[in-house]
């Protein structure tokens, strides 16, 4: 059965009825608290408690049934035994309910009883089309309209703040402990809703409603693991579009957080390095305090995207202008010199013993000729090499940094660049200067870690979002993938490094010029013909790691020692595994110029088919200097990732050495990236290693690849966890 609610959350959020199944007047239990902190708050609909051993609960008539109630609610709250929310379910299944929030503990987190008890009410949600949210969830606001559906301190806090930001968070404790603080920070929230289990709604689905939302403009989340996450590129681009920026504070990065995730809420953490990768080809951004959703929020509520990454910073402390400037390089950001016109009106206004470089310092003289600020702020916010002014005004307060508001104010209004004002003034001796600034969305913050993070926030995604408009959707002809697809017919398990690069061919990546050869006296013969050296390798799909077996012999130059060489490999394969299949000896031309890189891919079950680059060779194991992608990615990504390896320096010609063909190595990771998206259905993993990066113009060559297929009941299993989308 189709689910009522598919593609539409509002009767969750704004419910004009709720039913409270297992509705207690004991407000000190869980089973009591969500009737009592709706009825607190002002709930403007209409509310059905629901329980056979009550004939009312606070003066409301108590159902004995969800049957027996006199109109189908849009919601039902479930707080009873889980040994009984399946029958509870099947009631409101009958009954036509849409949405059920089930608080019950007792399911998927406990263990394989508790798993197959969910499984169960999975069953009944999708029989009657029923949307769930948990099990084992503490509930949902809507802050603007006062539902406040759920158990715990958070649902009882008198004024709590509305606002433009909406919250998914998979732990129901700590995730309302984030609302409360960061409602503290003075965060205002539309929506917030604890996942819990996700046995029907997931992370993802709310994600989604919320970048739909008029009037959520910012979208948080609290992610223990997604059994979907390959989705996150979809909805990614859904809120680069819309210009909502999503946040979110990703846990479970360790071992021992990933145990803890798997225990708490049933999700799986997944690969720390690939949850990094997506959110960075997204433009998410990953927080990790409460201080930081409160910052970016700020940052984003003003309204203004910076249009590149250069800072302008005015200061009155020449100290707080240098920790500025070091910030700014620590997170990318930079402090360029002004233009020369802006250079000389500085000079026309500051003491000699002031700076006009970039930071500029207005120094102490402020306070002697307070109108100096104004006059050098306008300078450098209209420079045109500046992008974002920051404005450092330590601890000036009362009228002075008031009269600096109003002037912020009125150049904020004249200007289309962000301004973010960091000022350590306490608040209430600054408390009219601050409510200036507060009226008009001016960012400011006490510290500038608090300031650069929060600017590299709003940069970030605005260059996601700028690369967003520019990217083409990238899709794959059904011809490309056949014409792959058929390259692996017949083919299981690992392929040999031969048959691999075929592959790759036909791909349209260069590999080294190499034959099989069956004999002894074959060998000597292609070697003359490819041309010394040679590389010796034997060909077997049993023995993937080749070396291993002592199966390589390298820089041969004379048709005696290949013949010693292949009589040797020969022989070590045959003594390390008698039984192995040997197609013959690999003889393959030596690549001497290069730098060696590693290309690799693994189809994850949750990511899908994810790239990544690195030095290859031994650095591989030893720097682990890798960046990595969610595929398909475009050429603009590909450079991104070799960029952001430290051994970029090497392909720029570090140390008087040749420049390698870059332009050639993007083109490669990109035809990879095709290519596993093309195979996904097959493709386990794929490693070139090394991939050897020629001088400029010379291009790339893969001097060593291995592919290992998925098996034939991965492939014909669900590779990625099912989930219903409701958003």
């Amino acid at each position: 059965m189709k689910p009522q609610a598919e593609g539409n959350l509002d009767r969750l959020f704004n419910p004009r009825s709720i039913a409270v199944v297992g509705a207690s007047a004991d407000s000190s239990r869980v089973s009591g608290q969500p009737f009592a902190n709706l009825r607190a708050h002002d709930y403007s609909g209409r509310l059905y408690p629901v329980n056979p051993k009550h004939l009312e609960v606070d003066g409301v008539t108590c159902y004995p049934a969800v049957a027996a109630l006199p109109e189908c609610p849009d919601l039902a709250i479930v707080a009873v035994n889980s040994q009984h929310v399946p029958q509870v379910l099947r009631d409101c299944g009958e009954f036509g309910v849409p949405f059920v929030l089930i608080l019950s503990s007792g399911f998927a987190e406990t263990g394989e009883p508790g798993a197959e008890l969910q499984q169960e009410i999975e069953r009944i949600a999708r029989r009657y089309g029923i949307g769930i949210v948990g099990p084992n969830c503490q509930g949902m606001m809507n802050v603007t309209d006062g539902v406040f559906a759920g158990f715990g301190a958070a649902f009882q806090i008198p004024n709590i703040l509305p606002g433009p930001v909406s919250l998914v968070t998979q732990s129901g404790g700590f995730g309302y402990a984030v609302v409360s603080m960061a409602d503290e920070a003075g965060v205002g929230f539309h929506h917030v809703v604890c996942t819990g289990n996700e046995a029907g709604i997931s992370t993802l689905d709310f994600i989604r409603y919320f970048i739909a939302d008029p009037a959520t403009r910012i979208v948080a989340g609290y992610v223990e693991g997604l059994k979907d996450a390959r989705r996150l590129l979809t909805i990614g681009d859904q809120a680069l579009a819309a210009g909502k920026p999503i946040m979110i504070w990703k846990v479970g990065k360790s071992e021992a957080g990933q145990r803890a995730a798997l225990s708490h809420t049933a999700n799986l953490g997944g690969s720390n390095e690939l949850y990094r990768a997506l959110f960075q080809q997204r433009g998410i951004l990953e927080v990790d305090d409460v201080q930081d959703l409160a910052d970016y929020s700020r940052a984003f509520l003003s309204g203004r995207a910076p249009q590149g990454p250069r800072v302008g910073i005015v200061t009155i402390s020449g100290g707080g202008g240098v920790v500025m400037a070091d910030l700014c390089s620590e997170f990318g950001l930079r402090t360029p010199a002004l233009s020369d016109e802006s250079a000389a009106k500085l000079r026309e206004v500051l003491p000699s013993f002031g700076s006009v470089e970039n930071p500029v310092d207005v120094t102490g003289n402020i306070f002697n000729d307070p109108a100096v600020l104004a006059r050098v702020l306008r300078v450098v916010g209209e420079d045109r090499n500046i992008d974002t002014l920051v404005v450092m005004t330590a601890l000036v307060q009362g009228k002075l940094l008031l009269a600096f508001a109003e002037e912020i104010v009125s150049l904020s209004r004249a200007l289309d660049k962000p301004i973010i004002l960091c000022a350590s003034a306490r608040e209430n001796s600054a408390s009219a200067a601050y409510a200036v600034l507060d009226a008009e969305l001016i960012p400011r913050y006490p510290t500038p870690v608090r300031a650069a993070r929060a600017l590299h926030a709003m940069v970030a995604f605005a260059d996601a979002k700028r690369k967003h408009a520019a990217r083409g959707r990238m899709q794959l002809a059904a011809a490309e993938t056949a014409k792959f697809a058929k390259l692996l017919d017949g083919a299981e398990g690992t392929l040999t490094e031969h048959r691999t690069k075929e592959v790759l061919v036909h791909a349209g990546i260069r590999v080294t010029r190499e034959r099989i050869a069956r004999t002894r006296d074959e060998a000597v013969r292609i070697a003359a013909e490819i041309g010394h050296p040679v590389a010796l390798k034997v060909s077997s799909t049993h023995i993937p790691h080749k070396t291993e077996c002592q199966g390589v012999r390298l820089d041969l130059r004379t048709g005696a020692t290949i013949a010693a060489a292949y009589d040797d490999i020969m022989r070590s394969t045959r003594s390390f595994n008698p039984a192995a299949n040997i197609e013959g000896i690999l003889v393959q031309e030596m690549v001497e110029n290069g730098v060696e890189t590693i290309v690799g891919v693994t189809n994850d079950p949750r990511f899908g088919p994810a790239i990544m680059f690195g030095l290859g060779g031994i650095f591989t194991d030893i720097l682990k200097d890798c960046a990595f992608r969610i595929c398909p990615i475009d050429r603009e990504e590909a450079l991104d990732m070799i960029r952001e390896t430290r051994g970029c320096a090497l392909l720029e010609g570090a140390r008087g050495a040749p420049r390698a063909d870059i332009a050639a190595l993007a083109d490669v990771l990109e035809r990879v990236s095709t290519l596993a998206i093309a195979l996904q259905d097959s493709l386990a993993e794929l490693d070139i290693n090394p991939l050897f990066v020629l001088p400029e113009q010379n291009g790339v060559v893969a001097a060593d690849a291995l592919m290992l297929l998925r098996s034939p009941d991965e492939r014909h299993g669900e590779r990625v966890p099912t989930i219903r989308t409701f958003a």
